[in-house]
């Protein structure tokens, strides 16, 4: 019989989540089809999913939400503005705030967004509510992991964090 101490669940729990990360980091390096006839890239993907569920969104709350700089998802909007996916709007209340909305194209490219995250759900079918929950505070932990890594990282490289 095993004994699964905490150290041992803990070591397991790690080469999971690196095992993981290596498989969706793999699948980042090549764009799909989401229903538009053109492939996109799951950074593209990422900003279209967080606009469609944010309409008017703000490049600073956009890269908030993703966790990014301003300047690291910049690119990538105005990537997607070109290709027809997402509308710039200047803000009515201050004049430098730009708002970003979904064109009809970008509406098309979620729908198909929606496809991919409805069979997640299919497959996260038998978690409960209890399960997700800690699974959420556990990816929570890793989060502030890794941003203190970072910190410490910028420290020793003399980088400055980014707004």
């Amino acid at each position: 019989m095993r004994k699964d101490t905490i150290e041992t669940l803990e070591g397991e729990a790690n080469v999971a989540f690196s095992r993981l990360l290596n498989k969706i980091l793999w699948g980042r390096k090549y764009p799909r089809d989401y229903g538009t006839g053109e492939r996109l890239f799951m950074a593209e993907i990422e900003v279209l999913d967080r606009v469609a569920s944010n309409d008017e969104v703000t490049m600073t709350q956009l890269a908030d939400q993703l966790g990014v700089s301003k300047a690291a998802v910049s690119p990538t909007v105005n990537k997607l503005e070109t290709k027809g996916y997402l509308a710039k709007t200047v803000s009515s209340n201050h004049g430098n705030i730009r708002h970003l909305s979904l064109t009809a194209k970008g509406k098309i490219a979620s729908r198909g967004i929606r496809r991919y995250q409805q069979r997640l759900h299919r497959y996260l079918k038998g978690v409960n509510k209890t399960e997700l929950e800690a699974h959420i505070k556990l990816l929570g932990r890793m989060e502030s992991f890794i941003d203190n890594l970072h910190d410490e990282l910028r420290t020793e490289l003399n980088i400055e964090r980014s707004p």
